[in-house]
Order: structure tokens, then sequence, then C-alpha cells
């Protein structure tokens, strides 16, 4: 009973109206307003201020609030907590992900699932457009994607590696066996693509490859198992991210060779809504995908050195401070012209 008319305390100081704080909490208004006079008697003074209409609360009454909402929080951190701890964490989480980035899901999904057996999974295939427009749409949890200033703002993201390029070749053919290899070498390969214009390439990549291809004979394709068929007969050659090294770890017949960066590294990672009240589903798979755990198995898996990841904190943290810093200039500029205000 306490809790109930807490609940209708807090209903009537958001709403401040007694007839609408009612219909929120499904009861009529004089339920309402009893439950809120008993809680005066049992605590011993006034709470709200008396008058033909809702005039606030009494000093003594923002004390209680202040309390009431204390009282709430902890309440809704037991029940969770006595759930987890019952039952374990269940539901289905939701999940966007990059196509390049398919590769490497097992090395995410595969400790969350043993760690919360309970919770499925809805994977789905999403470009960044998609991945922002579904975080803005609350259709979406989790999502591993490229990390841009844009997400920045409205996700908790951390970045898992930065974006390279390899050839990927069938063992024993002419490039097979070599450390790296030069873009403008390509255009000596018949080469199966998925399309330059494609989200998995940034714009120097698709602009270097475009170019090769009006030099070599290819084929293009939105099908990545069709490219891999194609490379495995030893005719083609292709072009993809770094993840692919994961899909031909062990692989008798397919090598992947690094491609030299180029242009500005592009920084893939994992995103959660900063929306209140948070996923406990999602916090939990962030804190799984960011594990000490789980980065030493995805640097081992992408091979990534330690030098490398490191460079990956390094402009993860420098593009967190340039979002920051362009905000607060964008709020000063924007408070010079009177638009809106800014406190330093």
């Amino acid at each position: 009973m306490l809790s109930r008319k807490i609940e209708y305390l807090m209903a009537l100081a958001k709403e401040g109206h007694f007839a609408r704080a009612a219909a929120a909490c499904h009861v009529s208004q004089p339920t309402l307003s009893a439950a809120i006079q008993q809680l005066e008697a049992e605590l011993g003074v006034p709470i709200v201020k008396r008058g033909q209409r809702f005039q606030g609360l009494t000093d003594e009454g923002h004390l209680v609030i202040e309390a009431a909402r204390r009282i709430a929080n902890e309440r809704d951190r037991l029940r969770q907590q006595l759930s987890d701890r019952h039952d374990g964490l269940s539901g289905t989480l939701r999940i966007g992900v990059l196509g390049s980035t398919v590769p490497l899901l097992k090395s995410l999904t595969l400790p969350f699932c043993e760690r919360f057996p309970h919770v499925n999974l809805n994977v789905m295939l999403q470009s960044p457009f998609d991945v922002q427009q579904a975080f803005e749409a609350s259709s979406l949890d989790v999502a591993i994607t490229y990390l841009d200033p844009q997400l920045r703002r409205h996700c908790r993201a951390q970045a898992l590696y930065t974006e390279h390029y390899d050839l990927l070749v069938r063992k024993g053919t002419p490039f097979s066996g070599r450390t790296s290899v030069p873009w403008e070498e390509l255009t000596k390969l018949s080469l199966c693509l998925l399309s330059p214009d494609s989200p998995i390439f940034g714009k120097s990549e698709s602009e270097i490859l475009a170019t090769i291809l009006t030099k070599t004979p290819h084929i293009l394709t939105n099908a990545i198992w069709m490219v891999m068929d194609h490379v495995r007969s030893g005719k083609w050659a292709s072009v993809l991210p770094r993840p692919v090294r994961i899909m031909v770890a062990g692989d008798t017949e397919l090598e992947a060779i690094p491609l030299p960066n180029i242009g500005k590294s592009i920084s893939v990672g994992i995103a959660i809504s900063k929306r209140e009240p948070a996923s406990s589903l999602a916090e939990s798979f962030f804190e799984v995908a960011t594990s000490n755990e789980t980065a030493a198995n995805l640097r081992s898996a992408l091979g990534i050195s330690d030098t490398d990841q490191s460079a990956v904190r390094y402009r993860a943290v420098k593009q967190t401070t340039r979002s920051a810093t362009g905000l607060a200039r964008g709020s000063i500029a924007a408070a010079r012209n009177g638009k809106r205000g800014y406190l330093a």
C-alpha cells in the first residue's frame, strides 16, 4: 500500500493536476486524493498545498517526493537484481550489424549466449543509415557499425577495430604468399567484387576500385557467397574488409593479403542507445563485447597487434573529444545568433 501511495504522489508531482495524475495511475480522482491524505496522516506532515486546485507541494512535500523517488528507484533495482538472480536475463536482444562485420559476430555472440543462455538474439544486416533510423525509432538495442560523430551523440559507443582491407586470393595463384599488395597491382587480376559504392567500402577505397575496374575484367555482385565461390575457383580475386580473415582462417584454399591503408581510417565498433531506462540486455551485451577477454579474442581473429589496438583507442578518444568540442562550439555560435542558450 505504501508503494502505491508513493506512485500516486509521484504522478501528482509530475502531472501537477489531480485528474491527470489519477488518469495516469488508472484510478479515480477520489481514490488518488484519499491515498495522498492517508500518506500525510501516516507521516504526520502536510505534503500538498490545499486549495481548489493543485498548488504544489509543501516544503515537507518536496522532501517526501525526493525520498519517494529514491525508494522507487531502489525498488526497481531490487526487482531487477532478484529477477537476474532467480532466472538470469531473458528476452530478445535486437542487433543491427554491417554486412562486413558478420564474420566476427560469433566472437561476440558466443560468450554472451554462454553467459546468458535464456536471451534470444535477433540479428539483422543494416546500413549505417538504417542503424541511425532504428535507434531513433527505438527499434534497435545494439549495433555493430561505423562510429561517426552523429552516432556518438545519441549512443554509448566503443571502437572494436579500424577498418582495413585485404586482397582475397586462392592459394597457389600468382599473388599467393605475399605479405602485402599495392592497390595498383590489382589491375593484373580478374576481380569478383561487391559493388565499390556499397557501404563496406570507404570513399577512398570506392574511388580507387572504380578506377581499377575500368582496367581489368570483373564481376560485380551483392552476394558474398558468390564472391567466395569465384575466388575459390582461382580465376578471380576480390577485395574485402578485414573480417574476411576470420572467414578464411584455417582454409586450405583461400588466403587474405593486406592492402595498404588509404584515405581516412574508419572505426568499427559497438553502440547502444543512451535512452532511459537503459536496456539491461543491451548493457550486458556491451559489457561482454568490450571485455578484455573478448577484445583479445577479436584481436587475435583479425590479426590486430596490441600497437594497432592502442591506435584504435587513441583515435576513439580523439574523435569523442573532437565531437564534444564541435558541439560546444556549435552551441556557442547558436547562442551568439540568439537561437539557443549556452551555459559554460
